[in-house]
């Protein structure tokens, strides 16, 4: 009998050679095989007769090994006549004379073939095959409905189906329901992993589905809810609002705000009056402008006595918020202070704005009086970063996070279910939409060529951006580089300054670039995704990114909102690898994305086809790796919510519940 920890390797056929593929796909214990799920099923379960398959040419019948005969010309070739009471076929298996001794006269197999024509002959290659057991239900591989698994090297959905089987008795005593007696509408745990591997039909296969899916939001159902009642406890004081103030800096601004900007001020600066303190997400696109909406809110809090910090992932970043704010400030009496890695040291002073990274993290002086925190691009930070500064303070701030990496409607309920969210998805009215196209390989110089021919009929008043997946090559890789592609592009851009930037340069070398390249000393810039967040060049209208492919859609968008930060009409260059060909993947998302100006609309479609995982990166987001649940899914996550809270309400065993529930 085994039960849920016993260690893979104790399960018969499971070998040292072996152990490694299972461990691989993260298969340590019984457990970890039996919650190792199909992605997909085989259906051969319909049986029919060969004079049948014969006019269908597809299909699932038995046979009676009539004849086995081996001949080699290229190829071993054996040929196999089985017979049922209507007639007679030949298979073919190629370089598998195995099979002379394994198919012995007389015995009956199930083979699932197909009928393929070629030059006016009909043959069988290579069917799936095995030897008929009487009960389907004792059938691995052929005869019934079988399960098709996440597979590794060395590890195929045929051996995982024989290991499962092994267990298949010893299912209720591995897996414990964790929800029984609570009267769901559901199949119990056991049941639904028995049916999960061993379905009778389709509809098996649903509703295991539905319990294995429920079991996994209510994972995360619980951790939102648990987050919402730990919110409640804590206290926060006020920063009431000065609506006077608000109204001077909103007109002290040389633009007139937008609906969504206006909407999700009013919602923050709300949040602010409660003694609970503020959890709100900004969630905006590329340029949308959020960064005039937290400064309304950091101006209300420092007016009414408090300081506050902003948290930015990157010291370009940090010093450019640092210059956008005082600028913003200009009219107002704010006291400024940065800290990043070569600037470490904060004032004793109170009431002022700290600007930073996150150095600031594990500096020992904090404000007294902190009351407001801004993270920008929260999922750069870890959740530990993130939690900080709450439990620095006996009393928490109230606390905002940003990101300029649009999520979709479908996924912030998960990846940021505990937070408020407000939405900018409106550019600015002075904002000119960027042109972008879809660049073939071999247009590249023809575009390089248009792009030179832009800044010198300009009078070099436009700027560009070249952008590159590496800095240098290296063997392995096949990518364009900074540094190999750097004198290319001298002798194009001949007469005009080109000069490159990347990660690895000294901050000092990186912001004296991006100062050169602000002052319009500089014509061409060709960089790493170093530049793909915040960077503020208004005359940098733009953009080529090569080897586009190698980026992801939200990071494509990030870069083309390097570009159009002014009235000024902009352009965004996306050119393939080599490599790329026509009708592909690949292809297909650079279209895309070259069709579609939201940052919103790229990120879902991004979503759909990739994963959050390598979309937002799983590691640092937090977004669960589902197996069964789908992340569009609200609906289930609103009703996992539902029973969330009424277990955090009655329950006392809430460990024992999530130690058991399926993942």
């Amino acid at each position: 009998m085994f039960n849920k920890d016993i260690d893979i390797c104790q399960l018969k056929g499971v070998g040292t050679k072996s152990e490694y593929f299972y461990r691989k796909l993260g298969i340590n214990t019984i457990r970890n095989l039996l919650s190792h799920i199909p992605f997909r099923y085989q259906d051969s379960s319909n049986i029919i007769s060969i004079n049948v398959f014969k006019q269908l040419k597809e299909g699932t019948f038995l046979g009676e090994i009539e004849e086995v005969k081996t001949t080699y010309f290229r190829k071993k070739i054996t040929t196999v006549k089985v017979k049922d009471d209507s007639d007679s076929i030949r298979l073919v298996f190629f370089n598998q004379a195995y099979l002379q001794k394994t198919f012995k006269k007389n015995d009956v197999y199930i083979f699932d073939a197909k009928i393929t024509e070629k030059n006016g002959r009909k043959n069988i290659y290579n069917p799936k095959y095995e030897k008929f057991k009487l009960d389907k239900k004792n059938q691995f591989h052929v005869g019934k409905i079988v399960g098709v698994y996440p597979e590794t090297k060395g590890l195929s959905s045929a051996i995982l189906r024989r290991r499962i089987f092994q267990l298949r008795d010893d299912i209720s005593n591995i897996f414990e329901d964790p929800l029984q007696g609570y009267n769901l509408p559901l199949l119990s745990l056991p049941k639904s992993i028995e049916k999960i591997h061993f379905p009778e039909n389709i509809n098996d296969t649903e509703e295991a589905r539905k319990r294995l899916a429920f079991d996994e939001m209510l994972k995360v159902a619980i951790s939102i809810e648990k987050e919402h009642l730990n919110r409640k406890k804590q206290k926060a004081i006020q920063i009431p609002l000065d609506s006077i103030l608000i109204n001077k800096f909103i007109k002290s601004l040389p633009y007139k705000l937008t609906n969504d900007q206006v909407k999700a001020m009013e919602e923050i600066l709300e949040d602010c009056t409660q003694t609970q303190p503020m959890n709100r997400l900004l969630n905006g696109d590329v340029g949308s402008g959020k960064t005039v909406v937290a400064a309304s809110v950091i101006l209300n809090c420092i007016n009414r006595g408090f300081s506050a910090i902003v948290l930015a992932p990157t010291t370009v970043l940090a010093k450019q918020h640092f210059e956008t704010f005082k600028n913003l400030f200009k009219n107002f009496d704010i006291n400024i202070e940065l800290c990043i890695s070569t600037e470490k040291s904060i004032s004793d002073s109170n009431n002022k704005l700290i600007i930073g990274t996150h150095a600031i993290l594990y500096n020992q002086i904090l404000p007294k009086d902190l009351n407001l925190v801004i993270i920008d691009e929260q999922h750069r930070f870890g959740v530990e970063q993130r939690q900080y500064f709450k439990q620095k303070k006996v009393v928490s701030p109230h606390y905002l996070t940003m990101t300029a990496t649009p999520i979709p409607r479908s996924l912030t309920e998960i990846f940021f279910g505990g937070l408020d969210v407000s939405e900018i998805r409106e550019k600015p009215t002075n904002r000119i939409e960027v042109k972008t196209y879809y660049t073939p390989s071999k247009k590249r110089l023809e575009c390089f060529q248009w792009v030179k021919e832009k800044i010198i009929s300009g009078e070099r008043k436009d700027q560009a951006f070249f952008i590159y997946p590496l800095i240098e090559e290296t063997e392995k890789s096949t990518r364009k580089s900074i540094l190999n592609e750097f004198e290319s592009l001298t002798n194009i851009f001949d007469g005009l300054n080109v000069q490159y930037l990347h990660g690895k340069l000294k901050e000092e070398e990186k912001s004296r670039l991006l100062n050169d390249f602000k002052e319009k000393k500089i014509d061409v810039l060709i960089s790493t995704t170093v530049i793909e967040v915040g960077i503020d060049i208004p005359d940098a209208t733009i953009m080529v990114i090569e080897d586009a492919e190698r980026f992801g859609l939200a990071q494509l968008h990030q870069l083309r909102g390097r570009v159009g930060r002014s009235d000024k009409e902009s352009y965004c260059f996306v050119i393939p690898g080599n490599t790329v060909e026509k009708g592909s993947p690949a292809e297909e998302r650079l279209l895309y994305f070259a069709k579609h100006s939201s940052g919103f609309e790229v990120a879902e479609f991004d979503l759909k086809r990739r994963g959050p995982g390598e979309v937002y990166g799983t590691r640092q987001s937090g977004i669960p790796n589902f197996k069964v649940a789908s992340i569009y899914d609200t609906d289930l996550l609103k009703e996992a919510r539902i029973f969330a809270k009424k277990i955090l309400k009655e329950d006392n065993n809430l460990q024992y519940i999530l130690d058991n529930l399926f993942s």
